[in-house]
Order: structure tokens, then C-alpha cells, then sequence
């Protein structure tokens, strides 16, 4: 099988495998090495880098309308301008033929309601949700305990309300339920909630995937500017 090759500025995707539900970081790799490849630090919105050294990475790459997935070691770590990690030799594992979405760790103020929500709903019908991901498929949310609403179950279909419109506005989206569980990594007095998006828009959906790529764009520049 003929693979895609690591090379110099190429765009790859990498998770700890620490947890389950790692998030994927955007990035670029720098350049080769003797031992390996150097790639640009990810960091997150408070440029604190979510890879360090020593932990095991999948490493993605987009390829010929494919994903192939690797495995390697972060072995090193250098700073100069911008922080760098050196990977092991990245050794293949799978190809995935694409037909999922991108998913982007974002932190943002969201809101969720129940379904149906009556037409003159007050603001306290919304429960204000912080996001930990989000794609053009779902998105993944985590509420404080006390926060938690006595509606909110696995399977149930709820409104979610994103504010990545317009100047801020919020883009509300159709979803369900289809993960409610404590988190494996994070404050342990809360739960994650996974929502799959349903009875969205094609207009609704392309609103999120630009998202999706814009906050991309920024993730990468990032680890490419940070000190």
C-alpha cells in the first residue's frame, strides 16, 4: 500500500492516547530529523500545549480523499521562536476512507433546551453549557452537576444554541443525545455530553463546518506563533 508521505509545512491531526476522548489537535509539521520529525506545539485557547513528552500519539493525515492514521512517541521538545515537539518515526496503523467530520477542541459559552421549546420561551428555559469540541456532525458539551437539568437523557432530542454566528450570534441546531457520562479527564463534578446533530439544515451545516475551519486555521497559527 502506497502512504502518504511526512513532509515539510504538511498538515496533520494528532491525540494523546492517554484517554478515549481525546481531543484531535491541528498542526504542521516543521521539519525532519535524524530520530524523527519536529512538529509544531498545539496549544489550546490559553496557549497551554495539550502534548508533552513522552505521550503516545495518533497521528492523522488526509491523503487522496483518505485518512490514514499513525502511531509515534513525542521524544523531544525544543524552543526557539515557537515551541516544537519531536515525534518518533510515525508507523502506520489504518486508513479510514473519509466520511466523517473534523473535530475542533473549542471552549465556548453554549446554551441547550429541551425539545419541543414553546415558541414564547423565556431565557430560563435555556441551560447555559460549556462546549469542549464541536464538528459538522456534533458537538461535545460539559455542565457542573448542579447545573445538570432533570430533562436531560440519552437519547433525548434537544436544541442547542452555538455562538459562532454572525458577531457573535447564536446558531441554533436540532441534536441528540448520544453520550451522557462523567468525564475521563477535566473537573470531576460535572458531566460530558456527547450531541449528534439531527434535522439540521445543509445551510445550518455549512455555517458550522466553516467554523470548524476557521478555528482550525487559528489552532495552527497559533503553534505557529507562540512563544
Amino acid at each position: 500500500m502506497q502512504l502518504p508521505s511526512f513532509e515539510t509545512d504538511g498538515r496533520i491531526q494528532v491525540r494523546s492516547v492517554r484517554t478515549n476522548d481525546s481531543p484531535r489537535f491541528a498542526t504542521k509539521i516543521e521539519g525532519q530529523a535524524d530520530s524523527g520529525y519536529w512538529i509544531y506545539a498545539p496549544y489550546t485557547d490559553d496557549y497551554r500545549s495539550m502534548i508533552r513528552v513522552q505521550d503516545e500519539l495518533e497521528v492523522s493525515m488526509l491523503w487522496k480523499g483518505a485518512v490514514y492514521f499513525f502511531a509515534a512517541t513525542v521524544i523531544g521538545e525544543r524552543h526557539d521562536r515557537v515551541t516544537l515537539l519531536l515525534i518518533s518515526d510515525p508507523v502506520f496503523l489504518r486508513r479510514e476512507q473519509r466520511r466523517g467530520f473534523v473535530r475542533v477542541p473549542v471552549l465556548l459559552d453554549a446554551e441547550i433546551a429541551h425539545n419541543p421549546l414553546p415558541r414564547d420561551a423565556s431565557a430560563e428555559e435555556w441551560t447555559t453549557v460549556a462546549t469542549a469540541d464541536i464538528s459538522g456532525g456534533g458537538v461535545g458539551l460539559f455542565i457542573w452537576n448542579d447545573d445538570v437539568p432533570v430533562w436531560l437523557a440519552m437519547g433525548r432530542r434537544i436544541w442547542v444554541a452555538l455562538p459562532i454566528g454572525e458577531g457573535g450570534s447564536s446558531v441554533r441546531v436540532m441534536g441528540e443525545v448520544v453520550r451522557l457520562e462523567k468525564p475521563e479527564a477535566g473537573p470531576a463534578n460535572g458531566v460530558s455530553v456527547g450531541v449528534g446533530f439531527v434535522e439540521i439544515s445543509e445551510r445550518e451545516r455549512a455555517r458550522i463546518i466553516r467554523f470548524v475551519f476557521e478555528r482550525q486555521r487559528e489552532l495552527i497559527r497559533k503553534s505557529a506563533t507562540s512563544e
